[in-house]
């Protein structure tokens, strides 16, 4: 019996994403005896052989494993191995272990697959293994030719210049139906993409956080470091539906050398590291001082790949993600699901692929990632002045990343008082397009990270690598941070009209009441517009803030025109917006135009074109911005009369 224990079998046990994707081959085909492969017709119910997976520390130790039977077509052209892990001190009080998908395992020296999947509450140790043909075949799969790095775009990180060393560019993404509401790309809403992979998860895998005894792949272990109960909150609430499991570590690991970052050393790297069947693997979402890995074991290495898992992370197919050896600290054991705890020890290769029957990894190629920097400004004694990360080009991972740990600098600087305005004016920049540049507020006492996911940086960078055109590449993200320590708001409470008629053409002057937070109320005198064609009228006036109003504007039809419309923002925030509505036929945004009056008849002689929509047309608007140097909260209406024009 030759016990050949190939040191290139690495097994990835993160939890993720079960998605039905074909990754079927001949699983009983005939294998010579020389291969390290045992067929699966070969495994019998009561064969006893071992397994390979990281405990502490980085080295792979060996659990004793016995055969229950086989679940044929337990995935599509895929079956299932059922195994017991008896007798080891560990899993016997643990049982099955979100962390240890992708171990190995061994039946007369031969690997036979990957321990992936398990039950939830499970009594005894039982776990299901992919088989190591559907994994293999998967490493076998072609990388999508648009997927494959473009010299002339490659972002210039210091590995880069390794010798032999690949830069791949964002992963292409089609546009299925995330920004199909009717809205076009301004739709983007960082909620409602969550939603919609958590929907794809149950679909595809069932319910991740199903109270019944239900077997599927273990829940990914997110390993995060650097975020605020709060963020953490956010976190919970968005990853947990789509079956990972974020876990409060630490470990930020090591951001590469970019302007506007710094290096951080990862935990006791040697710089020797590297993967092994067996070891802990990590898949770097963010890193820096804001942290999330998700934790699984290498499977099998040949060359310059591996695989891992033993079942999907997160299901998205053609993938650009992050990878790092990494070191476990514990198992924690757990009634629900026990877990891996641990962090990166050194950066090295890509998830490239992210299948049904496992992840796979590129050990030479360099994910294409950005910096995100925060510098708080203004505030004495903040417990940390500047904020530096490295995000993955994911197109939901991006911005709900960026949002995450935007808020937990914001908490952690707020952390002592109560009521805090916060203001930040952000860069973004966009290989290609130059840079956008944002602006955000809040007013609160403490809400959590919920208003900084819905912050215009975030929906940015989510309508930028969600768009229906072209993949994107975001070059950073740079933002300064004022706050202060008082809630800068203030209630409209009333309205009134300086004088209750007009001339014709001449403007309204409108008194406002506004009570400031923990103030004195006050008054401010805006003029309003009055168009000339209302002779002899009553106009209504609407009074709404800014931060609350849209302009009427083309939908794009490019990357370039989202960008410049990015640029261009609607209203300052805090101000207050007077709408009168106009008479005529209305406006329309068509072709990057916006005609907000159009003259009787003018509708029907627009031309739809080549495009394969025409005109979007709204009732026509006059809308004027008016400084409050506050956030106003409320609105209010006003009539006034205009007198008639006397010939």
């Amino acid at each position: 019996m030759n016990h050949r224990t190939s040191s290139s079998i690495t097994l990835g046990l993160l939890g993720g994403l079960a998605v039905s994707v074909l990754a079927g081959i001949g699983i009983a085909q005939a294998v010579p005896s020389s291969s390290p492969y045992m067929p699966l017709s070969e495994v019998k119910a009561g064969m006893k052989g071992y397994g390979l997976t990281v405990m502490s520390g980085t080295k792979p130790e060996k659990f004793d494993v016995e055969i229950i039977g086989t679940l044929s077509n337990f995935r599509p052209n895929q079956s299932l191995i059922l195994i017991k892990t008896p007798n080891h001190p560990r899993l016997d009080i643990a049982h099955t272990v979100a962390g240890m998908s992708g171990s190995p395992i061994y039946l007369e020296g031969k690997m036979i697959g990957a321990y992936a999947y398990g039950w939830t509450f499970g009594a005894e140790p039982i776990a299901g293994v992919t088989p190591i043909h559907n994994m293999l075949e998967d490493l076998k799969k072609p990388i999508p030719p648009l997927f494959k790095p473009r010299a002339s775009i490659l972002p210039k990180h210091k590995d880069a210049s390794k010798p032999n060393a690949v830069v791949a560019q964002a992963s292409p993404r089609s546009f299925t139906g995330l920004l199909d509401n009717g809205k076009g790309v301004f739709s983007y809403d960082l909620e409602t993409h969550a939603k919609q992979l958590a929907q794809k998860t149950v679909r595809e895998r069932g319910n991740p956080n199903s109270t019944t005894t239900t077997l599927a792949p273990a829940s990914t272990p997110i390993l995060i470091g650097g975020l605020t109960p709060g963020a953490m909150a956010q976190m919970e609430q968005m990853m947990g539906p789509m079956g990972l499991m974020p876990l409060q570590a630490g470990g930020g690991g090591a951001t590469k050398t970019t302007k506007g970052t710094k290096d951080t050393k990862v935990a006791a790297a040697t710089g020797n590291e590297s993967f092994v069947d067996g070891g802990a693997i990590g898949v770097q979402l963010i890193k820096g001082d804001v942290s999330a890995m998700g934790l699984g074991t290498v499977t099998r290495v040949e060359g310059d790949k591996l695989v891992a898992f033993g079942h999907p992370m997160m299901g998205g197919g053609a993938s650009d993600m992050p990878t790092a050896v990494a070191k476990v600290h514990w198992i924690l054991a757990s009634t629900n699901r026990s877990f891996k705890i641990g962090e990166a020890v050194q950066d090295m290769g890509t998830m490239v692929n992210d299948r049904q029957a496992s992840i796979v990894v590129d050990t030479k190629r360099v994910a294409s990632t950005f910096p995100v920097s925060l510098k708080i400004e203004g505030v004495e004694g903040a417990p940390k002045t500047q904020w530096d990360s490295e995000v993955s080009q994911d197109p939901f991972m991006a911005p709900f990343l960026a949002a995450a740990a935007l808020s937990s600098a914001v908490e952690t600087t707020s952390a002592e008082r109560g009521d805090t305005t916060w203001r930040i004016n952000t860069k973004v920049k966009v290989a290609g397009y130059g840079t956008i540049e944002l602006r955000d507020f809040g007013a609160s006492a403490g809400d959590g990270g919920d208003p900084y996911m819905r912050s215009r940086v975030v929906r940015a960078l989510g309508m930028l690598l969600n768009n229906p055109w072209e993949d994107v590449r975001i070059e950073g993200v740079e933002s300064k941070l004022q706050l202060s320590f008082e809630r800068d708001v203030a209630l409209m409470r009333g309205t009134s009209l300086v004088q209750q008629e007009v001339d014709p053409g001449q403007p309204v002057r409108i008194k406002i009441e506004l009570v400031p937070f923990k103030g004195k109320p006050e008054t401010r005198v805006i003029e309003v517009p009055i168009p000339a064609d209302f002779a002899g009228e009553e106009v209504m006036i609407d009074l709404s803030p800014g931060y609350e109003m849209e302009r009427y504007r083309a939908m794009p039809e490019s990357v370039a025109d989202l960008v410049a419309l990015l640029n261009n923002p609607s209203f300052p925030e805090e101000s207050i917006v007077a709408t009168i509505r106009l008479k005529g036929e209305g406006g329309a945004a068509f072709r990057n135009n916006v005609a907000y009056r159009l003259p009787p008849g003018a509708m029907t002689t627009l031309s739809v074109g080549a495009t394969p929509y025409g005109p979007e047309t709204f009732g026509s608007l006059q809308q004027t911005s008016h400084p409050m140097k506050t956030f106003v909260v409320g609105r209010d209406r006003v009539n006034v009369r205009v007198r008639p024009l006397i010939k």
